[in-house]
């Protein structure tokens, strides 16, 4: 009963998040905020996975359908710690090195100012997800948010993170 607690509140979440996405995309403050929520319930969708693995023996689907996006979830979590559960300072250097613009943006407070400063922390934070030869992790290289073509690639792993969950979620509370 409290697994299935679990699932249900962390797909009503994504479910919102998925319908707030559809009808706005992801060019304000408030899609950031969303951003960071995805991250938070994906975080747990993964440490529910962890729970729920023994259904696993008679329902194979469920398996197969988590296995299918595990390593986008994996990238999720490491976002939700380096970006929002702990802004490390580590970051916050490796932003400002990467991205002097963040100089200009400390004299602002607008939305929009802060919508580009959470956008260059974050690529910032993708951008650092790597393997110990340096090649990255999730996306075949480097992401400049800025960039609409990375900012689409972006969107589209996004969408496609909140659109597995919700799959997965739906399935493991049928059972």
């Amino acid at each position: 009963m409290k697994e299935l607690i679990k699932a249900r509140l962390l797909l009503a979440d994504l479910k919102e998040i998925d319908k707030h996405y559809e009808e706005t995309g992801f060019s304000t403050m408030t899609s950031i905020v969303m951003f960071k929520q995805v991250l938070i319930a994906t975080a747990n969708l993964v440490d529910f996975e962890q729970t729920i693995k023994p259904l696993y023996a008679k329902h194979r689907h469920l398996s197969a359908s988590y296995s299918d996006t595990a390593r986008e979830f994996e990238f999720a979590k490491y976002l939700r710690n380096k970006f929002v559960g702990h802004i490390k300072p580590e970051l916050i250097e490796k932003a400002v090195e990467w991205r002097p613009e963040l100089n200009y943006l400390l004299k602002r407070d607008d939305a929009l100012s802060m919508y580009f400063m959470n956008l260059f922390v974050l690529e910032t934070a993708i951008n650092t997800y790597v393997n110990v030869d340096g090649t990255h992790k999730v996306f075949d290289s480097n992401i400049d948010l800025i960039y609409t073509p990375d900012l689409d690639r972006f969107v589209v792993f996004l969408t496609g993170i909140v659109k597995a969950g919700i799959a997965y979620l739906q399935s493991s509370s049928r059972h």
